[in-house]
């Protein structure tokens, strides 16, 4: 009677060992499903390095080959052998492959010299070092093996194993030359004060300089004269988009090869930084950034060599576009409209005719008038607003620096601003039988308009047509 009973115990015993040994089954197996790809598991367990919170990375490939990495304010810059920007993504996919190192376990125990030897895990092995704040954690990269395999040993694992050979191929063949930030000029934006171009010429140096005042550009080399902002701007954003096609050579013993022991060509991009001192002072700070350029990378090619001189220790390439991009075309910055002013601020047109009395274009009550010796008089606003956008919006078809002849002026208009200072002051030329006409405004530049362009300088173009006389006569004014 009381064998069943027992036996009903055993079997009990037996079922709850069982259940207890799936259990345990099931939580291994889940464990490694949870680590393991196709028979691999992850390399570094999770939690093990704060991969988000890495702020260097040092890669040696050789005694004499060291390469490092580090964060500042959020983006990587190169810190050896010499400082560069970095584009983060390219270091950020290096940390990322580290943490999804594959490896599984090998049979080759740290006790075996020969066998470390066979492996290539000596101590001369290539290394890649991750640091965080407390920590950092070291990859030994070994031989390679068939089938994308390659040996690997981290200082938490007290084994070498065998890794698929990915975070090989990126530490040891990437070339982290192209890593850098490509971008040449970090400062060609609104900051930007002034813009310096020089070409080495056999007649000497070829300089153009502009430089802001205010809203406005100012053209002071070649030729002092108003700039044309949008080409400027246009200049600045050619600038700012320029990029090399590749880096070349780092510190090499000589600048002769490249031809930048005697650039052909530099660009100078200053600007201003704002710096907030201990004592809580604003200061701003003068920057330069330089471009060198060099000699053809070959005969009759249009790719060249060039440098930062802010970083020389770089040589790098750039193609056809960035060159153009980089140098342009003086006369094409100089701004073609004759006045440099918006219509909204002139107040008055003094108007100097050669050969006939001078008069005067003024507002007056929300509209204009014609004002001379004898009187004023309402103006037609169509072709006094058709004046004003001649002198400030029109632009020429043609600039030259050639003076005009005296005998082809035909007279002489000062604009002025509503407090009475003269803003712009034209000599006005028009080429015979009808032609062409020319704007010079002092500074040696001359704007050509074509004929259809039609500046009159008789205040009868200013007046209603009932006012008109006709074509010599003088303008019907009302005494005030």
């Amino acid at each position: 009677m009381m064998g069943r009973p027992l036996l009903r115990l055993w079997i009990v015993a037996v079922m709850l060992g069982a259940l207890a040994t799936l259990v345990w089954f099931a939580s291994q197996t889940g464990s490694m499903r949870e680590d393991s790809v196709d028979g691999l598991r992850r390399m570094m367990r999770e939690g093990s390095v704060p991969w988000t919170d890495v702020q260097r990375v040092t890669v040696r490939r050789g005694a004499e080959n060291i390469t490092e990495f580090v964060r500042r304010d959020g983006h990587w810059w190169q810190s050896k052998p010499f400082e560069f920007p970095l584009q983060d993504a390219e270091v950020d996919a290096l940390i990322a492959r580290a943490a999804e190192v594959q490896v599984r376990a090998s049979a080759i125990g740290t006790e075996t010299g020969d066998s470390l030897t066979a492996t290539g895990l000596t101590p001369e092995a290539p290394t890649v070092e991750f640091a965080w704040g407390t920590g950092a954690a070291t990859l030994r990269l070994g031989a390679r093996l068939p089938a994308g395999f390659a040996w690997i040993w981290t200082d938490a694992d007290p084994l070498p194993r065998v890794a698929r050979s990915t975070f090989h191929d990126a530490a040891l063949l990437a070339d982290f030359r192209q890593w850098r930030m490509p971008f040449l000029f970090s400062r060609a934006d609104v900051e930007c004060t002034r813009l310096v171009c020089e070409q080495r010429t056999q007649g000497g140096v070829e300089r153009i300089e502009v430089v802001r005042e205010g809203p406005q550009w100012r053209l002071v080399s070649p030729l002092k004269t108003r700039a044309d902002r949008a080409a400027v701007e246009r200049w600045l954003e050619a600038l700012e988009r320029t990029q090399t096609s590749g880096f070349v050579a780092d510190s090499p013993a000589e600048l002769l090869p490249f031809g930048l022991d005697r650039p052909t060509t530099a660009v100078e991009v200053h600007s201003q930084r704002q710096s907030v001192a201990a004592d809580g002072i604003v200061k701003r700070l003068d920057e330069v950034e330089r471009l060198e350029i060099g000699s053809p990378v070959r005969s009759g090619a249009t790719e060249r060599f060039a440098r930062l001189t802010q970083r020389p220790e770089a040589v790098l390439e750039l193609d056809a576009t960035a060159v153009a991009a980089a140098v342009p075309i003086g006369l094409l910055l100089v701004d073609p409209t004759a006045t440099g002013c918006r219509a909204e601020d002139i107040a008055a047109l003094q108007v100097e005719p050669v050969g006939g009395d001078p008069w005067r274009l003024q507002r007056s009550a929300g509209g204009w008038k014609v004002v001379n010796a004898q009187g004023d008089a309402k103006a037609d606003s169509t072709a006094a607003e058709s004046m004003i956008n001649k002198l400030c919006t029109a632009r020429a078809s043609e600039l030259t620096l050639e003076r005009p002849s005296e005998d082809l002026v035909t007279g002489r208009i000062v604009a002025k601003s509503f407090d009475g200072r003269e803003i712009a002051a034209l000599s006005i030329v028009q080429e015979r039988n009808n032609g062409r006409f020319g704007i010079d405004d002092g500074s040696g530049v001359l704007r050509i308009h074509p004929a259809s362009f039609a500046l009159r300088l008789d205040a009868q173009s200013c007046l209603p047509a009932v006012q008109r006389t006709g074509p010599t006569d003088p303008p019907t004014v009302q005494a005030p």
